[in-house]
């Protein structure tokens, strides 16, 4: 399967890294979503994630995709009640607090995946951590920022580990799902990025179609169940991406072009297995 793996391998990185670099920013344009909360570029980044709307919603969004369930009802609701609430609380100035519900509602969706899929759907969440961080370790050799962020990253992913094994799967699941919200929420400051949101937004639908489609090729015509799921998320959420740029939703249509990215990834990983 693998011919020319490393050409290949090396090909597909360079396209990422792009994407990457190019749609760092927070872009906010004519007709896009409202600002994120603006926190300070020093404060922690956990309490961003808790308190960006965008991101909330895209974490329960691709959770309900994978369960193959509407977002609007049963534990998704309940999450997206408790992201709420800590948006308020963060606006009252209770950060604790804040952080405490963002967490709360973390758990929640990691208890429903388990519910849907059992270890299995700790296993994928496992993957597209390790993937994403293999992805920014090029890049975050550039970027310091990328460098804080795959750091960070590592620290949750080696925590999610040690509660798995300690039998705490949902504690783990937790840990996993907010490191894949600071990828989602993770920026580079430039005013380029702003000026033209457009062009930044445009740029990681394309990055991410080009990574689907190469996967598509690469794991052929008969793909077994498991990558097929994977490929079909990474297809829906490439969708809802193209849905949001054509709305002028730019931080949106970064944010699931990421997300699309890290399952087409999956998909190509679960195909060598």
């Amino acid at each position: 399967m693998w011919n020319h793996a490393g050409h290949w391998k090396s090909a597909l990185l360079a396209v990422l890294a792009t994407g990457l670099v190019a749609c760092g920013e927070d872009p906010v344009g004519p007709g896009s979503d409202p600002a994120p909360a603006d926190i300070a570029i020093t404060e922690d980044l956990e309490l961003q994630v808790a308190v960006d709307d965008v991101v909330a919603e895209v974490i329960i969004e691709d959770a309900a995709l994978f369960a193959g369930d509407s977002p609007s009802s049963g534990p998704w609701a309940e999450a997206r009640e408790l992201f709420r609430q800590a948006r308020q609380a963060w606006r009252n100035g209770d950060t604790e607090l804040a952080a405490e519900l963002a967490m709360q509602g973390r758990l929640v969706i990691s208890q429903a995946i388990l519910d849907k899929h059992g270890e299995e759907g700790l296993d994928a969440l496992f993957k597209r951590v390790e993937d994403l961080l293999a992805r920014l370790d090029g890049a975050s050799d550039q970027y310091e920022r990328l460098a804080d962020l795959a750091e960070r990253m590592a620290e949750l992913l080696d925590e999610a580990t040690v509660l798995r094994d300690d039998g705490d799967l949902v504690g783990a699941g937790e840990r996993l799902i907010l490191a894949l919200g600071m990828a989602d929420r993770m920026r580079h400051r430039h005013q380029d990025a702003r000026r033209h949101a457009h062009a930044h937004a445009e740029a990681a639908v394309s990055a991410a179609t080009i990574i689907y489609q190469r996967v598509v090729e690469e794991v052929g015509p008969e793909p077994g169940f498991r990558v097929a799921h994977a490929l079909a998320h990474a297809r829906e959420l490439l969708r809802r991406a193209n849905v949001a740029l054509d709305n002028h939703a730019y931080r949106r249509a970064i944010i699931l072009s990421r997300r699309s990215v890290g399952w087409s990834f999956l998909a190509l990983r679960l195909s060598l297995l």
